[in-house]
């Protein structure tokens, strides 16, 4: 009553269990995942390059874990309100968040803050005659004496207070520039001294404002 065919049901059973439905998925480092998702929502830079603990630059995992899966990192921090913007450039390669959909990261007050720092550095370069090498080149770097320096600068002050800054020029640069990984502190050379390099961001920024701005 209930007679089948064998061979078509062991056709059909043979289909069914060599089908596998298509799970490929991006191939993300979990660890690595909670690491840049610590430092995008603490409002940091992740660079194509960091300072090593030998104090030269060397490729960024978090930066290449980003890059290799891109569209993954989007729409994840996309589902939460973020946008996640990747500076790929070759040179000045860097990556960070803003909330909403808003691409200009220059509207930010951040930025506001980062650029007009900036601009004093390049005032302080100009004003002695040293060249952009001071302040990207891993040999280099500005220290703590060329802060001070800076600091006596005419109308500082003023500056500062106009751009909702402390008076302490090295307090906004380790607060503003350094937390944020736009520029990054080599600690401690042969002389004891501290010296601050410009990270990607820094360089892609910096780079920004000479364009706008004659400082150099």
């Amino acid at each position: 009553m209930y007679s089948t065919n064998s061979n078509t049901d062991s056709g059909q059973f043979n289909k069914q269990s060599s089908y596998s439905p298509n799970t490929t998925q991006p191939v993300y480092n979990q660890a690595l995942s909670v690491e840049i998702f610590d430092e995008l929502m603490n409002g940091r830079m992740i660079n194509r390059e960091i300072l090593g603990s030998n104090g030269k630059f060397e490729p960024n995992p978090q930066y290449k874990e980003i890059m290799d899966n891109l569209s993954l990192y989007k729409q994840q921090y996309k589902m939460s309100g973020y946008t996640l913007v990747a500076n790929a450039n070759l040179d000045e390669g860097f990556i960070y968040i803003i909330k909403g959909e808003a691409y200009e990261i220059s509207k930010t007050e951040l930025a506001m803050k980062a650029y007009c720092l900036l601009l004093l550095i390049g005032k302080y370069l100009t004003s002695n005659n040293l060249t952009m090498s001071k302040i990207i080149d891993e040999q280099g770097g500005l220290t703590t004496s060329d802060f001070s320096k800076m600091q006596t600068m005419e109308n500082i002050a003023e500056i500062l207070e106009n751009a909702n800054m402390q008076d302490d020029l090295l307090k906004n640069v380790k607060s503003i520039l350094v937390d944020r990984h736009i520029m990054y502190k080599k600690v401690g050379d042969e002389l004891g001294q501290d010296r601050y390099i410009l990270s990607n961001a820094g360089k892609a920024f910096y780079d920004e404002l000479v364009e706008q701005v004659e400082v150099v």
